[in-house]
């Protein structure tokens, strides 16, 4: 039962994550939380994400922004490490409080829609952006959403921005569970776990592919700004219950 509730649960966070770039493992988080335990949340997560994001880049490989991914990708790699070496070591709940209010702060920046861009980003920024998003995504599984705003602002919209992060968690994610394995918290039954989040996932971001081609660059911001509130408030609700 725990693998059919898995499956069909990544299915429908990933379709969601799809159409508006980014949030399924945080989506996940409370529900591989309470099914598995908060420390198999991060591992099993990252698995999931894996397996499902290569048929996102695929399906989107052609409206990657490269230049975005020289700068991103390292410093992504760099930060995947020292995330998953801290999340053997620390407590979560005080990250978990920074990053949900970060999110749902992200309705005000836009000014609930308003603006096109809350602040200028320019490309090297990406380099500390992924160290930064990389560390915060090992500790606690996912952070899929906090790369928006950055990415929005520096004007990747609907495809572009799905694909170029699509790249990016391919190898942010195979970091991180190397990273995993090799500090003792990746397990075979937390593997069986993350394999089914994966398939489900691959299943819910080809069908969301179809959907993200008929959404206007309108529509699409709006679901991106409605996401990102959403998963803040859900890892504030996380970090104090």
């Amino acid at each position: 039962m725990t693998f059919i509730i898995l499956l069909i649960a990544g299915g429908i966070a990933w379709f969601i994550s799809t159409v508006a770039a980014g949030g399924a493992a945080m989506l996940m988080i409370p529900l591989v939380s309470l099914m598995l335990g908060p420390q198999s949340v991060a591992p099993a997560i990252s698995l999931g994400a894996f397996l499902a994001n290569p048929s996102r880049a695929w399906l989107f490989r052609n409206h990657v922004d490269w230049k975005v991914c020289c700068w991103l990708i390292p410093g992504s790699v760099l930060g995947a490490i020292l995330g998953a070496w801290t999340f053997t070591q620390i407590s979560l709940q005080w990250i978990e409080i920074f990053l949900g209010i970060f999110l749902v702060s992200t309705v005000f920046q836009y000014q609930f829609g308003k603006s096109t861009r809350s602040f200028p980003m320019k490309k090297r920024w990406f380099f500390p952006l992924g160290i930064t998003v990389s560390f915060l995504s090992g500790v606690i599984g996912g952070t899929g959403p906090v790369h928006n705003p950055f990415m929005l602002n520096y004007g990747l919209e609907k495809e572009r921005l799905v694909a170029t992060k699509a790249i990016n968690s391919l190898a942010m994610q195979l970091t991180k569970l190397i990273a995993y394995t090799g500090f003792g918290a990746m397990t075979l039954e937390i593997g069986s776990y993350g394999l089914v989040i994966g398939v489900g996932g691959a299943i819910g971001a080809w069908f969301a592919s179809k959907h993200l081609k008929n959404i206007n660059p309108t529509h699409f911001r709006i679901y991106t700004l409605i996401l990102m509130p959403i998963c803040g408030a859900m890892l504030l609700i996380k970090a104090f219950i």
